[in-house]
């Protein structure tokens, strides 16, 4: 099974391959925020620190909404993540 690390607090979490990540927090009460959960307010940025290859490519709606929340070239939008392989994040700035 995939592993979910959140770098800014040493937790790792085992998580089932093609797992959509707003599921997964709603499921586990991991404080995330999220807002619209369709990708286009931004309230849901993380930084992928390591994996962005084990995740689903980014669409171009959520690139556009990342664009306009931050310049880390690494962020996503968490509720259009779909894990598939380990992943580090942790939340954005």
């Amino acid at each position: 099974m995939p592993k979910l690390t959140y770098q800014h607090t040493g937790q790792t979490f085992e998580i089932k391959a093609g797992a959509n990540y707003l599921d997964f927090c709603q499921d586990h009460k991991v404080p995330q925020d999220f807002g619209c959960t369709v990708g286009s307010c931004g309230t849901c940025r993380v930084e992928i620190l390591a994996g962005m290859q084990n995740l689903n490519p980014i669409s171009a709606e959520e690139q556009e909404t990342v664009e306009m929340c931050t310049d880390a070239p690494n962020a996503r939008l968490g509720c259009q993540l779909t894990i598939n392989g380990d992943v580090t994040l942790r939340p954005a700035d």
